[in-house]
């Protein structure tokens, strides 16, 4: 071999341990692994805890024998929800439930009364204009589980609030409107109670104790 061909071949060796440096070997590899933070395994979502509720299941499959679990699922884990954001009752929501729809998702009133919850799709801006979030626009969106439990919650909540959590006036706000209310009570006059004995037979129904226990 000449000098030019030796030349190169010992560039050309340079060159590759030079190459070689720069990468880990697989033995680095195996060793760092070792040292490597171990990934947290994902956390099982739990099912909500209505499901081993006895009473609710009782409740939800006297009215609407035919819902499916996936739906009671949902509609319980809602409940749960809101009724943590917003500080109400979940017995109070579940008997609110039952009064308006009988715990059919897709129940129309005889207005524009919409859901779970019986929302007024005509109110819906407003409301969701003080809880900061998108109106709904259709009655479809007003059947979603999600949007309706939240809606229909936070109506409770500031019902309570305004009316220094009187459950009665509350419930009748929520069936006939603040402005009924307010009338009747500027008036003097007693507020009806068909409404708020429905809602408190269910409430029986769920816990053994009346609605004037909150």
């Amino acid at each position: 071999m000449g000098k030019k061909g030796r030349k190169a071949l010992a560039i050309g060796v340079s060159l590759l341990l030079v190459a070689t440096s720069i990468g880990c070997s697989s033995q680095d590899v195996a060793d760092d692994s070792l040292h490597l933070p171990k990934a947290e395994p994902t956390p099982k979502k739990q099912p909500p805890k209505l499901l081993s509720d006895e009473d609710f299941l009782t409740l939800v499959n006297k009215l609407n024998p035919r819902l499916e679990q996936n739906t009671i699922e949902s509609i319980a884990n809602f409940i749960e929800k809101y009724s943590t954001q917003y500080n109400v009752p979940q017995n109070l929501i579940i008997s609110v439930i039952a009064a308006e729809s009988e715990f059919y998702p897709s129940c129309k009133g005889a207005l524009d009364d919409t859901g779970l919850m019986q929302i007024r799709l005509k109110y819906a801006p407003y409301w969701a204009k003080l809880m900061g979030t998108k109106a709904p626009e259709t009655r479809e969106d007003l059947f979603d589980i999600d949007t309706n439990i939240h809606m229909g919650t936070y109506i409770l909540q500031r019902l309570l609030t305004r009316y220094n959590g009187s459950l009665e006036k509350t419930l009748v706000a929520y069936n006939a409107g603040e402005t009924y209310v307010d009338n009747k009570l500027r008036a003097e006059l007693t507020l009806p109670q068909k409404y708020v004995k429905r809602v408190s037979r269910y409430h029986m129904e769920l816990s053994s104790v009346p609605l004037t226990a909150y």
